[in-house]
């Protein structure tokens, strides 16, 4: 009998112990790279691309469940980025032909995160983890003309992360974290017309349909406001 009472009040419901506790948040995020790999559905790939510095913004819910130190959350994130080179014609009067490569994600991801027991009243210690489902689109385009999508494939992956709180007061906090994930999406695009008109000029596009996976593969850093309801 006094095992299932101590269980009971290692397990016991939050909402006898300490009421509702939730929290939603609202971020910024900065992923360090992301890494294009192409023609991955050939033998050989023909070669991969970095873009370094990649931003987003997003949010998130958050709620005590099970015992005091455990919550549960839902967050999103949009992640949005490009790079534009330039590639020169020189037969046309060294014609500069913009280049951009870059990409658009989404990503819905559910956690799990345990408050560590060093945390204070004041300063809160977190680790977590859980998985995502990333998706995405990829920005390709020469000339000012963007390859239109034929396929788009999504991808489900796992992350853990490490985060401080720091109480600003009763129901505001300052949120920090630090998160380690490989989300990544394939998408097969082609070009749907033959040339762009640039410059009164006519540059070719190619024609050949492209398969390639884009990988965030860098640490993911975030920081925010969070609000206790």
């Amino acid at each position: 009998m006094k095992k299932i009472l101590l269980l009971v009040m290692m397990f016991r419901c939050p909402l006898f112990s300490q009421g509702w506790d939730a929290s939603i948040t609202l971020k910024g995020t900065f992923t360090t790279s992301t890494r294009f790999l192409y023609d991955i559905d050939r033998e050989i790939y023909s070669g991969e691309h970095v873009l370094e510095s990649n931003y987003g913004y997003g949010g998130d819910v958050r709620w005590n469940m099970l015992w005091d130190r455990f919550y549960f959350g839902v967050g999103v994130e949009k992640v949005r980025s490009s790079e534009i080179t330039y590639v020169v014609y020189t037969h046309l009067q060294d014609l500069r032909v913009p280049s951009e490569e870059g990409f658009d994600m989404s990503a819905l991801e559910l956690s799990g995160y345990y408050i560590v027991p060093i945390s204070s009243e004041n300063i809160r210690f977190y680790i977590g983890g859980g998985f995502g489902l990333y998706d995405g689109e990829r920005i390709h385009r020469y000339a000012n003309v963007q390859a239109a999508t034929i396929k788009s494939e999504s991808n489900i992956g796992i992350h853990v992360m490490t985060g401080i709180d720091y109480k600003i007061n009763s129901r505001l906090a300052a949120r920090g974290e630090l998160k380690f994930r490989d989300p990544h999406f394939t998408i097969t695009d082609k070009f749907d017309k033959p040339y762009a008109e640039f410059h009164n000029a006519r540059i070719p596009l190619s024609q050949r349909e492209r398969t390639t996976q884009i990988n965030l593969f860098g640490v993911n850093y975030m920081l925010g406001l969070a609000v206790t309801l």
